[in-house]
């Protein structure tokens, strides 16, 4: 039996759907896709010790980044391409895309099984490992096919809501006494079942068709998306990994617990990325600088909500999911709001703004250029004043990052259209 929203002759772009609606379902999607985690992560603080909570985000963290290395740029470069390409193309789309990830993440999740047991605390290491597996597998995810035909209840229905029911098991397991190993366990399963209907109805026999031409091609076009986020996931997806090894694991555990609050704040940013990316280059050309006044309107003012919202009730919200001793305080708190602040600009700018005009190069250079300075200031910020220090490091680097993104997107904007 064929599910009807992986229906390829279903697909359709966003020009005939409204932008606000458009918005709605991405954000709604993320914001599930959030639950689960902020079900079983209060439950592990409170029935499990310091380090359990820190392997565990340590897993999450490694297996991130591997999943941003493994991901070859997908989901920067390719949502543009899916959203004005055919049915057939964006068959081979998909296909290629696995025939390319494949192999790729096989090397890189084990290197970072390898990596996440190194770094973790020696009594749960397992737990650290099967963690950064099962996060990697991530990799693999056609979320960036459904961002670029514009349509957000597939990641629902293959992503998110699989993940939650693993999520669900996962914590009833710990309350009853189980082990923290079962959330990594069963998570995996749930990150494999899902893409694979999509890839399986969607591509079908196209899977076994490797085309050598196609192959190459991605591996010429994609090297700015990988570099790009492999750049960025060094001070973002492996953020808790840096600050975990210059600090104790008390200061680290407090870092944990901003940086798992402060993901509400990233979703809701790549929720309204996500609803947008596609939806500027469908415009002619004459009303893709219109559009991208919106998107730079919309995102400026969510980073300034998120700052402000963050700073306000940062550490409430820690203290209440989890508990009083890995709370933030204040100026943590802060320093994670303008963080989110400079995602915000990054989005707009960069993500959106540089990829949309095939600016891929200057937008890897001004990521690589902020991943250089993120790490530094995560290392000498964790170093000298802890999960304070780390989290200020973050949110000052996201801002110039953003900043310098978006003085290069006028430079080049203005350079096209002579001026």
């Amino acid at each position: 039996m064929t599910v009807p929203f992986v229906d390829p002759s279903t697909v359709d772009t966003v020009g005939k759907a409204a932008l606000t609606r458009r918005i709605l379902a991405f954000a709604g999607v993320p914001f599930l896709s959030l639950i689960a985690p902020f079900i079983f992560l209060p439950v592990l603080a409170r029935l499990a010790g310091a380090d359990v909570w820190v392997a565990i985000a340590l897993g999450q963290s490694v297996g991130g980044f591997v999943a941003l290395l493994a991901g070859l740029g997908y989901p920067t470069l390719a949502p543009p391409i899916v959203a004005i390409a055919s049915a057939q193309e964006r068959r081979r789309l998909l296909a290629t895309s696995l025939h390319v990830r494949l192999p790729v993440w096989a090397v890189a999740s084990s290197l970072g099984v390898v990596v996440s047991t190194i770094l973790a605390p020696a009594a749960n290491r397992g737990e650290a490992a099967a963690m950064a597996a099962a996060m990697s597998i991530a990799a693999l995810a056609p979320t960036w096919f459904w961002i670029g035909v514009g349509r957000a209840l597939p990641i629902l229905w293959t992503e998110v809501l699989p993940r939650m029911a693993a999520t669900l098991a996962a914590t009833g397991i710990l309350i009853a006494g189980g082990g923290a190993i079962w959330y990594p366990a069963l998570l995996a399963v749930a990150m494999i079942v899902g893409p694979a209907v999509v890839y399986i109805q969607i591509v079908g026999s196209e899977l076994k068709h490797v085309v050598k031409a196609e192959v190459v091609g991605v591996l010429r076009r994609h090297p700015p998306g990988v570099i790009a986020e492999t750049a960025a996931g060094l001070y973002n997806a492996l953020a808790v990994a840096i600050v975990t090894s210059v600090t104790p694991v008390a200061q680290a555990a407090r870092y944990v617990s901003g940086d798992k609050a402060y993901r509400i704040g990233q979703y809701s940013v790549s929720a309204l990325g996500n609803a947008l990316q596609g939806w500027v280059v469908e415009a002619r050309e004459a009303a893709i600088a219109r559009r991208m006044r919106i998107v730079i309107l919309l995102h400026v003012g969510l980073g300034f909500v998120g700052l402000t919202a963050f700073g306000t009730i940062g550490p409430w919200l820690t203290r209440t999911l989890f508990k009083s001793d890995v709370a933030i305080d204040r100026a943590t708190a802060f320093g994670f709001g303008m963080a989110i602040l400079g995602i915000t600009l990054g989005t707009a700018f960069g993500r959106i703004g540089l990829i949309t005009i095939g600016a891929r190069k200057a937008f890897m250079y001004c990521v690589i250029a902020a991943s250089a300075t993120g790490v530094a200031g995560l290392l000498a910020g964790g170093a000298l004043w802890g999960a304070v220090g780390a989290a200020w490091g973050l949110g000052i680097t996201e801002v110039l990052s953003g900043l310098a993104q978006g003085a290069v997107l006028l430079t080049l904007w203005r350079r096209r259209n002579g001026r």
